[in-house]
Parts: structure tokens; C-alpha cells; sequence
């Protein structure tokens, strides 16, 4: 078995490789009689790239195996070309080891003459330190009054901000509940009355806040025996009819009033 390189273009020669060649390495194999040859898959390592499949050429009772590479580094480089199998007859296997190929890789960059080469310079000096002067600061000291007294004149004479009307605050008028039921408007009759009277019960007891249903309040207020709990859960399920019922309440204002007769006697919690 032997090695050979080849450069792609240049022929079966010694010629000297450069970086970004297309190299063939490849070695001949002798094949026995009756056995069939398959090259190996070759991974090959850094700084060497396989560009392609194996050529395969067979001549006589021999097989050259063929691989493209090129190479990415400068310098000697030893290649080892992966062995092929040889697949005999009655169905052995041999694997042949590889064999390394010794190759030199040029550069591609001219070689630069001895003579060209930059001498060294001379130390520099110390570069000077520039003195400082107070003299541009004035000038822009200057300058900023210049332009900043005419702005701060001009702000200082638009006057004084005027005040803003004051909007005028609704007054303690009790809605116009009357008025309100002859046009109609029961329900909002009835739910002005509940707001009001939950209000006051909620001012009375903490603990029946207005988040509270009816139910929930009159359970709530169960126990303040001085207050007419029946007449008060009547008049707020009345309210309820009024706001929520499937027809008009016949007397919405009457329950306002009711509700306002109740409210004095809806005394405050002992302290």
C-alpha cells in the first residue's frame, strides 16, 4: 500500500500545497481476488475540511482511494488517510489501519524582504500641558446673562395667575320626591328613601353597612331592642318592592315619609 498527494490542476507531483488548496490524499490498496473494496467515512479533524465523496480508481489488481481536502494552516501537517474495508467472498470483513501522509502548506502571502521591515522609533517627548485661563469661562458667564435676563423679564412680566372660579358646591336640598312620583319615577322615589334610610341605620350600627342585603341587615339589628325591628323590616322590604317590583309602587312618596317618621327612632348604639 502507498500514499500519494495530488494538487487539483497541478497533476501527480510534489508541488507545494497553499492554504485553500484543493489536495487530493489518497492511497493505493491491493484487492485480493474475489473481495470487494469500500472506503471509509472520513470525519476528518481540524485544520483539515473534506470537501467531498472519495474517488475510487481501479487499475489491475489495485484500488486508489482519493479524498479532497483542503487545508486551513500553514506549515507541516501529517494527514492520516482513513483505511477502507475489504469485503471478502464468504463474507469477512477486514479493516485496514490508515496511513499518515506527510504534506508542507505553503501561504499564500508574498514573503516580505528582510530590508523592509520598519525600524524602531525614536521615544517621543513629553507632549506639553496647556495652560489654563479663567478668560472663556467669563465669555460664557457673559453670554448666558445676555440671553437669560430678556427670557427672565419677559416671565416676570405676564402678571400674576389668575385664580380659578370656584365651582359652586350642591346644596342640602332634599330631592324632589313629590314631583318625582308625579312624573312617574317611583323607583327612584323608593331608592332615594333606601339610600337615606341605610345610611342612617349604617351611621347607627357600623356592623350594618350598606354592603349588606335587606335580610342580612335585619339580621344584623336583631338585637337592638329599642328599635321598632318589626316595623323597620317592614318598611325596608316595602322599599325593596318599590325599587325592584314587577309594577309601579301605587305610593313611593309614602314610604319616604314612613321612612322619615322611623329615622328619629332609630337611636344611636350605647357607647
Amino acid at each position: 500500500m502507498t500514499a500519494h498527494v495530488m494538487i487539483q490542476g497541478a497533476g501527480q507531483a510534489p508541488a507545494a500545497p497553499t492554504v485553500g488548496d484543493t489536495i487530493w490524499v489518497g492511497r493505493t490498496v491491493a484487492v485480493p481476488a474475489g473481495a470487494t473494496l469500500r472506503p471509509a467515512d472520513w470525519d476528518a479533524p481540524e485544520p483539515i475540511e473534506r470537501l467531498g465523496p472519495p474517488r475510487i480508481t481501479t487499475h489491475g489488481d489495485s484500488t486508489d482511494i482519493a479524498y479532497p481536502i483542503v487545508v486551513w494552516r500553514t506549515g507541516p501537517l501529517t494527514i492520516e488517510v482513513p483505511g477502507p474495508l475489504l469485503l471478502g467472498a464468504a463474507g469477512r470483513v477486514d479493516s485496514l489501519p490508515p496511513q499518515p501522509v506527510a504534506i508542507r502548506i505553503g501561504s499564500v502571502l508574498p514573503a516580505v524582504p528582510a530590508d523592509s521591515s520598519l525600524a524602531p522609533q525614536p521615544r517621543a517627548d513629553f507632549v506639553p500641558r496647556t495652560s489654563t485661563a479663567l478668560l472663556p469661562l467669563v465669555i460664557l458667564l457673559v453670554a448666558s446673562v445676555f440671553l437669560l435676563a430678556p427670557l427672565h423679564w419677559w416671565w416676570r412680566r405676564r402678571g400674576r395667575p389668575r385664580l380659578r372660579p370656584e365651582l359652586p358646591t350642591p346644596g342640602s336640598d332634599e330631592p324632589p320626591l313629590e314631583r318625582w312620583a308625579d312624573a312617574g319615577e317611583s323607583r327612584a322615589v323608593a331608592s332615594v328613601a333606601m339610600s337615606q334610610l341605610r345610611a342612617l341605620i349604617a351611621r347607627r350600627m357600623p356592623s350594618a353597612h350598606v354592603g349588606l342585603d335587606t335580610e342580612d341587615v335585619l339580621q344584623v339589628v336583631a338585637g337592638r331592642m329599642d328599635w321598632p325591628l318589626a316595623e323597620l323590616g317592614d318598611l325596608l322590604r316595602s322599599l325593596d318592592e318599590a325599587r325592584f317590583g314587577a309594577t309601579a309602587f301605587p305610593d313611593a312618596p309614602g314610604l319616604a315619609r314612613w321612612a322619615d317618621e322611623i329615622a328619629p327612632r332609630l337611636v344611636p348604639e350605647a357607647a
